[in-house]
This record gives structure tokens, sequence and C-alpha cells, in this order.
């Protein structure tokens, strides 16, 4: 039987991604969007579903796709907040995951949900709860309202904590995307001191890593609930310089200690170890390698 996905955050890079993936996969895939959201004309081969931000709505969305797995990746990021984001960030990191859940298990035993956390809940490297931002309390508070699902309604949950993703149409601004953007204008990048480490995954690696858990839930003989890091390659961030360098075969004026570290920077990610890598998945793609078609788009 074809297997049939739910997907959020269809609208952001990741998300976007995964479903491309996902229908080259052969899955039937619904997007989850919001009115307001623009969703790609290439992601035409997915039926998109409207949510009016309701309880009610979601429900009536679920019961009509019924989907094999739901794959949660719609989030609001904010590396720093206002008092004014903070409605905002419940809406979209808390209020939505348990909208879903509800509506998985509102028949009782069952659904299958795939969700995304961040290594950002592990300020520097704490293995344990804590926080970089309140971005990353946000995701945290989303895994205790998962675990009431878990335990009374028998929900069959992954939680994916990704670090940072690089790759081709990336439109956040991320960092290795304004390394290669430097090197293609000339232009002095400022930074910060660069002595923070950073682990980059591709997003077709990512992407793999999410079709993987969908896979694995549906063979699973029985309800997960399992968390995983999805861990690429570790750079301190001064090294990468050079490595975007020798792929563009060009320069890169970068300006280091032209900004201060932000609050609470991230100096030293969590060992992925400390919950294991996805079973049958290892990362395939290599910065270098990957670096110079990024300046092409």
């Amino acid at each position: 039987m074809t297997p049939t996905a739910l997907v959020t955050g269809a609208s952001g890079f990741i998300g976007a991604h995964l479903v491309r993936g996902l229908v080259a996969k052969g899955w039937h895939v619904h997007l989850l969007a919001r009115a307001s959201s623009t969703i790609s004309p290439d992601l035409a081969a997915a039926t998109v579903q409207r949510y009016d931000g309701s309880a009610t709505s979601l429900a009536a969305i679920v019961a009509e796709t019924r989907p094999t797995v739901t794959f949660h990746l719609a989030s609001l990021y904010l590396a720093s907040h206002i008092a004014a984001d903070i409605e905002g960030l419940i809406a979209s990191n808390v209020t939505l995951v348990t909208q879903l859940a509800e509506a998985l298990t509102a028949e009782g035993a069952g659904g299958r949900l795939v969700t995304t956390g961040t290594a950002w809940q592990h300020y520097n490297g704490d293995d344990t709860y804590r926080p970089v931002n309140l971005y990353a309390a946000s995701k945290q508070a989303a895994d205790t309202m998962l675990r009431y699902y878990v335990d009374a309604r028998e929900l069959s949950l992954i939680t994916l904590k990704l670090f940072d993703t690089y790759g081709a149409d990336d439109t956040r601004r991320k960092l290795i995307q304004l390394l290669v953007d430097a090197a293609c204008s000339g232009e002095v990048l400022s930074m910060s001191p660069g002595e923070q480490i950073v682990d980059l995954s591709h997003v077709d690696d990512v992407v793999d890593a999410f079709i993987a858990c969908g896979e694995r839930m549906i063979t699973a003989p029985h309800a997960l609930d399992e968390t995983f890091f999805v861990s690429g390659e570790r750079f301190r961030v001064r090294d990468l310089v050079p490595v975007v360098e020798a792929a563009m075969g060009k320069p890169v004026t970068a300006n280091f200690g032209g900004r201060t570290y932000r609050d609470r920077e991230l100096m030293i990610p969590i060992d992925p170890g400390v919950a294991g890598r996805v079973p049958g998945w290892a990362p395939r793609r290599k910065l270098a390698d990957a670096v110079a078609g990024l300046g092409e788009h």
C-alpha cells in the first residue's frame, strides 16, 4: 500500500525539500498550510490542505487525509525575542504540534508523528535540557506536551533534533550561504571571532533522516518513542573560510571580530552520541563537495 504523508512547514527550506523527497519515493503527500502561506509551484505533486489555526480545522484535515505518517517541520525560529514575539512562538511551536497530536490520536490509540527539535535545547553541550533561547524553550515545551499523547494515547513519536543545515535554494541567509555569497561578490563579511563549533548537515541528508524515520515507524511492530540527533560535519567557524575558498576557487574576505558573539552564543554543540544516530541512516553529503553548487543560486 502506498503510504500517505501529512507535512507541516512545506513553505520552509527543509519542509519543501522533504516534500520533494517523499514524492520521489512514491508517497502520497498532503501539505498543511495556512491561508497566508505561499506554496512553491514545484510542489504541485502534493495536495494543499488549508488550515485556519483551530483544532477543529486540523482534526477535519487529519480525518480526511488519514496520514500514515505526519512530518511536523513548521516552526517559528527566532534567535532572540522581544515580548511581542511570545504569542507567536507559543502558537507556532507549542499549540500546533499539540493540535496535531490530539487529532492523530482522537479516536484512541494510534497515530505516527515525526517531529522536529533543535540542538539548541542543549546550551554549550549540556546533555540535559538547557535552552539557548526562548525558541529552544518552546521546542522543549512541545516535547512536554507530546509526553501525554505518547503515554496516554499510544502516539508513535520520533523527534529529530537538528543542528545547522545548508543546501540549494536556501533563502534563510545562514552562515554557509553568507560565505559563498562573500566569495562571489568579493565583499567583506563581518563575523564574530569565529571560535565556536558548528555542526553542519546538507538538506539532502536531513530529508533522508526524516524519511528513514517515517519508514521505521511504518514497519515497527509497536508504537515508538525515540529521539535522535541529525549530525553532519563539525567545523570551527574560522576553519570554514578555507573550505569555502577551496571549493569556490575564490577568496573570502572575512573580518573576524567585526561583530561580537551573540548573547548566549552556542560555542560547543551537544555530542550527538547522547541519543544515537537514526537506524539505517548516515550522512552522505560533504560540505567541500556541495559548496560550489551553492554559488549557482
